[in-house]
């Protein structure tokens, strides 16, 4: 009759421990990688987010200077980067310059996208436009807000701007505008973050990292004379 030599026995306590540790050091080799991966995805999808956002941008200063009347001459610049307010005419405009998408003066570009196609921040989910992708710092002093710095969310999307002599002889002026956008900040509690990769709202280098949403001529903003203009045409 067969007999079995060896009974069937499991794991000791030992072999188990010896086990989890080796699946424990795979673990943390390998989730590091995976979750640096996944993070690049997302800041790829991030950037093809604010391309598309740019053209939108262009799209909305484009109708705004068609708009105006034809005793003024209001740039696309002047719409980015000035608050405009016309009380003869009752037009308002708010600026998108050092804002966040999220904030409400995006409002107008918002209104170009279809609700199905708004794009979305892969870290949240939530459309661009939406206030959850704004963000504001407040101030130690109560009641005072300061400008928008790098928000601890990342992929929130941000527009900026320098300025740039392009032709030494003729010392003719441009302003650039770009979207940049946060990255991944190891002290994400705090009401503090950074710029992704070597982005910067404060350095041309650190802005010419983000996407480009075009340049023009820098010309001086002069709301004063358009309102003085158009009550002379008026009177």
């Amino acid at each position: 009759m067969f007999s079995l030599k060896f009974r069937d026995r499991g794991f000791t306590l030992l072999e188990f421990l010896l086990v989890m540790a080796l699946i424990g050091m795979l673990l943390a080799l390998l989730l590091p990688r995976f979750q640096r991966a996944t993070d690049g995805a997302r800041f790829a999808e991030v950037r093809q987010k604010a391309t598309e956002i740019a053209s939108f941008i262009n799209e909305w200063t484009s109708l705004q200077v068609q708009a105006q009347l034809s005793d003024t001459s209001l740039t696309a610049k002047d719409f980015l980067s000035e608050e405009i307010y016309l009380t003869n005419n009752n037009f308002r405009s708010r600026p998108l310059l050092n804002h966040y998408t999220g904030n409400d003066n995006f409002n107008g570009v918002e209104g170009l996208i279809s609700p199905d196609d708004l794009p979305r921040n892969p870290f949240n989910q939530a459309s661009y436009f939406n206030r959850v992708n704004d963000f504001v710092r407040d101030s130690p002093e109560p009641g005072r807000r300061l400008n928008p710095g790098p928000s601890p969310n990342p992929g929130l999307i941000y527009l900026t701007s320098f300025r740039e002599i392009q032709s030494r002889s003729s010392r003719r002026k441009f302003r650039f505008f770009y979207l940049i956008f946060t990255g991944i900040s190891a002290g994400s509690k705090k009401r503090s973050g950074i710029w992704y990769g070597a982005m910067d709202d404060k350095i041309v280098a650190g802005i010419r990292k983000g996407v480009l949403v075009n340049r023009y001529p820098d010309i001086p903003y002069r709301p004063q004379t358009e309102i003085r203009r158009r009550r002379h045409h008026n009177d």
